[in-house]
């Protein structure tokens, strides 16, 4: 009887247990790398706006226009006061004094190169902090961007101040994009077609290289298998040779001014240009240059 009667206290407290923890612990979205502040006390609703508590994070020295801390400590802060919140990659979160400075410009900048690489990507937001305390920039500054600065959602930049010096900004990017899917298994070799894919909107991160919104007007083949709903991106892909292996093609054979033409068959796929070997219906086999779509030129 005892026994039992500690089995069903036991019971009561993991289950009072669970509903504190369901009811006190708030998920509070992901910290961001960098903030920007006014005043130096700063609050958990300061780093995540729709956090359900407001309590403080950590007070900034007044002589420091630039500060910086491990995104677990604040994680922790989180946490203490019955709050969650995710660090994702983040290691270290930066606290950057406000100033006059617009950068408007340079963020106008970077979305002229992702609505030009992306013509169909939804920007909502973009963020851009500067590395540092500054005050200003040169006016009608550009950002020197890496040549794969439109590969993922967050990066870094620099602008050349009134001296020559580098003046460093990182950014984050909060966009959707129509990527292309694969509806069913893919196995290589296979032809994109809209069969095999479909379009879906998903927010934008990193891919593997450059996602495809459409399918292109030259048509593609799949250079490796794919299992179903994986975003089709520019590597996935190759353009299908103009001669395929079995397909018949039209063989010109030239002497002086005269042209003969017979038909063969490819036992080998060629792009333009390509040298491939060709059966005959005698079943004799001869050498062929690819000169346009299921025509070849005998060698």
């Amino acid at each position: 009887m005892c026994l039992t009667y500690v089995k069903i206290t036991l019971m009561y407290l993991r289950l009072l247990t669970l509903l504190f923890l369901f009811f006190t612990v708030s998920y509070c979205e992901t910290l961001q790398q960098s903030y920007t502040f006014k005043e130096p006390k700063i609050f958990s609703t300061d780093l995540v706006s729709d956090c359900p508590k407001r309590f403080e994070i950590l007070q900034i020295p007044d002589d420091k226009p630039t500060y910086r801390i491990n995104a677990q400590i604040i994680a922790k802060t989180y946490e203490l006061n019955g709050c969650s919140v995710d660090v994702g990659r983040v290691r270290y979160v930066n606290f950057i004094k406000e100033t006059a400075l617009d950068v408007s410009p340079l963020k106008q900048q970077l979305m002229d190169v992702f609505i030009s690489t992306y013509p169909t990507m939804i920007i909502q937001k973009i963020n851009v902090f500067p590395r540092g305390y500054i005050e200003s920039i040169p006016e009608n500054s550009k950002a020197v961007l890496d040549r794969d600065i439109t590969d993922r959602n967050d990066g870094t930049f620099y602008v050349l101040d009134k001296s020559g010096i580098r003046r460093y900004f990182d950014f984050t990017l909060e966009a959707s994009l129509n990527v292309l899917h694969s509806s069913q298994k893919i196995n290589r070799n296979d032809i994109l077609t809209t069969t095999n894919s479909s379009q879906k909107l998903v927010r934008f991160t990193q891919f593997r290289g450059k996602p495809l919104s459409a399918i292109p007007s030259d048509r593609q083949r799949f250079r490796r298998s794919l299992r179903e709903n994986i975003p089709i991106v520019d590597r996935h892909l190759e353009p299908l040779p103009i001669v395929l292996r079995g397909s018949k093609v039209s063989v010109q054979v030239q002497s002086g001014l005269v042209i003969v033409e017979f038909i063969a068959t490819a036992t080998q796929e060629g792009a333009l240009y390509d040298i491939i070997t060709i059966e005959k219906s005698d079943k004799k086999r001869a050498k062929a240059k690819v000169i346009g779509e299921n025509r070849v030129e005998l060698q």
